[in-house]
């Protein structure tokens, strides 16, 4: 018996809302029974209940990859950079298919990688499972990082060819013997 959301992996459980089955990243125990992510969602929602403790102590379990229905942690409703600076590329890094609206002219240039720095971090954490929220982090900075990297050589390169062009204009004016100035 293999996991519902990780056909992968072994089961070590079946939920007894809805009676999927669950791997022990999966698995939340409440009250000595065994539940899915979504359903223990559903059920402390639902019924004001404490949050039971979970791996990490702090949530209930890991809710990435469950679409609109995940629960987006706490903590990860910051700016996005990388979502910014790559626009597209980000989203198929992250499985966020809006970022494709960047194509569109006008509306995509200019708005999507706003919409993107406020938005990317929830749309990633519901679009694709993560291990961890740390996971998570880490792999949305290295994001950050090569948006970084991606945007400074491209200004660098464009700032040569400027001034590349400028020195061989200069150059072809000196050498026809034409002023200028």
């Amino acid at each position: 018996m293999y996991c519902y959301h990780h056909p992968d992996r072994e089961a070590v459980g079946q939920c007894i809302e809805c009676s999927k089955t669950v791997c022990p990243e999966c698995k939340v125990a409440f009250d000595g029974k065994i539940y899915c992510n979504s359903c223990i969602q559903k059920k402390v929602a639902g019924a004001g209940l404490a949050r039971p403790a979970g791996p990490a102590g702090a949530q209930p379990g890991n809710t990435s990859g469950m679409g609109s229905s995940a629960t987006v942690p706490p903590g990860l409703g910051e700016f996005n950079w990388g979502g910014f600076l790559l626009t597209w590329i980000w989203g198929i890094g992250n499985s966020v298919w809006w970022s494709f609206l960047v194509f569109i002219p006008y509306l995509g240039w200019l708005v999507m990688p706003w919409v993107l720095a406020f938005k990317g971090n929830d749309w990633a954490w519901q679009s694709r499972r993560w291990e961890s929220v740390e996971h998570f982090k880490s792999v949305q900075h290295t994001w950050t990082v090569w948006g970084w990297v991606v945007s400074i050589a491209i200004t660098v390169f464009i700032l040569f060819m400027m001034i590349t062009g400028l020195i061989l204009l200069l150059w072809a004016f000196q050498q026809s013997g034409t002023r200028w100035y």
